[in-house]
């Protein structure tokens, strides 16, 4: 009967260390993962970071276009009153040259029609 438990005991110490090397295994393992985790939060940072630079830009250049569209409109109004003011001139009607003009002297004043 001796013999047989020391063969469960030996059995037992082969058991035991390799359950502490898989433990100190997985905590080497843990560890990695833990900075692996750490590295994509840095770096999900850094991608934030840039996306808010170019949301921030990609809002400036809508503002920019807009602009741009709004004196597009501006001065295609402007050059349809000076063609109409041309027109009327070429046609004799000065009366009509006149009000126009001053339509354009408002538009160019920033003023409502």
């Amino acid at each position: 009967m001796v013999a047989r438990s020391m063969i469960k005991e030996e059995k037992k110490k082969p058991k035991m260390k390799s359950l502490k090397t898989r433990v100190q295994r997985m905590k080497v393992e843990m560890g990695k993962i833990r900075e692996d985790q750490r590295c994509i939060r840095e770096e999900q940072l850094i991608i934030g970071e840039r996306f808010g630079v170019v949301a921030r830009q990609c809002h400036e250049l809508r503002l920019e276009t807009q602009v741009m569209v709004e004196q597009s409109t501006f001065n295609r109004v402007r050059l349809g009153i000076m063609v109409n003011i041309l027109r009327a001139r070429q046609d004799g009607e000065f009366d009509k040259a006149a009000v126009l003009t001053a339509a354009l002297a408002s538009v160019s004043d920033g003023k409502k029609l």
